[in-house]
């Protein structure tokens, strides 16, 4: 089994949206089910949900800020975690984070400083990828000047040699709604420096602010060191929709993301670029704003074994 992992060139992880899960394990779980006689027993311990993940195939979890006030205080360390998930056969791939005010130069001694110690965290949980959203978002702060979006490029660059000097991978992970947008995105990847930054390709968030993400990932190919796959059906939205306030979760209830194959991204064709490129690491899905996520989790993967594996194995 070890020998078939490192033979992959693609090791699937899942983007934790869980979110919320009180317990490690439920020992008295039919006890535990018979209080309210619904399904929420079966996502309320760590022990079934890292189950789920490793029957439908991602060896990989990828967790976040918004995890750990509930996760720290339940297992006690990052390390414990990993040893728990590791028991299940999942470890943990990377971790999402927010380089805070990276526009402010005023402010970059305290975002390079909580940088530091996302990336020292990581490193405990055993992970590889910090994947970075490169400052906050458009309202209220944009439109950037050249001189911000330098500025932004700048700090990103100083996390990123720390981070490779900790064995941990920068890659920027743009949105759609960030202060850097469709018109200063390449500008300010181009302005970091490639030995100390990568990029984290979010399919759906790069094709929402209006770029190709087939065309985006065969032009900067050496820079990807990993993937958040998610499709949309919503490409290229327009400046007025992405520039405005708390867009990406919406009172009327619009999804902007989807599992493969469910909106209108090209994933066969970046599967044969993937080969072409022969790209090889780990790879995140992600579905946030799904009404259900292992029912997500499960089509997504039916996608992927049938319509993509097929194609670079």
């Amino acid at each position: 089994m070890e020998n078939d992992k490192k033979m992959r060139n693609i090791r699937y992880s899942n983007m934790n949206h869980w979110k919320n899960i009180p317990y490690k394990t439920i020992d008295n779980f039919r006890e535990f089910y018979y209080e309210d006689k619904t399904n929420c027993a079966y996502y309320s311990d760590w022990d079934r949900i890292l189950r789920y993940q490793k029957a439908l195939g991602f060896d990989g979890i990828e967790l976040a800020p918004w995890d750990f006030p509930e996760l720290l205080p339940l297992f006690g360390s990052p390390k414990e975690f990993s040893a728990f998930a590791k028991e299940r056969g999942v470890e943990v791939s990377g971790m999402f984070h927010l380089i805070d005010k990276a526009h402010d130069s005023s402010y970059h001694e305290q975002t390079i400083a909580e940088s530091k110690r996302a990336i020292d965290q990581l490193v405990e949980f055993g992970g590889k990828h910090l994947n970075s959203a490169p400052t906050n978002n458009y309202f209220g702060n944009g439109p950037l000047t050249r001189a911000q979006v330098k500025d932004a490029a700048k700090v990103i660059t100083e996390i990123g040699k720390y981070a490779t000097d900790q064995g941990v991978q920068i890659g920027i992970h743009n949105e759609f709604f960030l202060a850097i947008n469709k018109e200063n995105h390449r500008e300010y990847l181009e302005l970091t420096d490639p030995r100390y930054v990568h990029y984290c390709l979010d399919t759906a968030q790069v094709a929402l602010m209006g770029e190709d993400p087939l065309e985006f990932y065969d032009t900067y190919h050496d820079r990807i060191s990993t993937f958040h796959l998610k499709d949309t059906a919503n490409p290229n939205l327009s400046d007025e929709v992405r520039h405005s306030q708390d867009i990406e979760i919406t009172d009327d209830g619009t999804r902007w993301f989807w599992e493969l194959g469910e909106g209108l991204l090209d994933f066969k064709g970046l599967y044969k670029l993937m080969k072409k490129h022969q790209f090889k690491g780990w790879l995140s899905i992600e579905v946030d704003g799904t009404p259900d996520l292992l029912a997500s989790m499960a089509l997504t993967r039916y996608f992927i074994d049938t319509e993509l594996s097929p194609i670079y194995k």
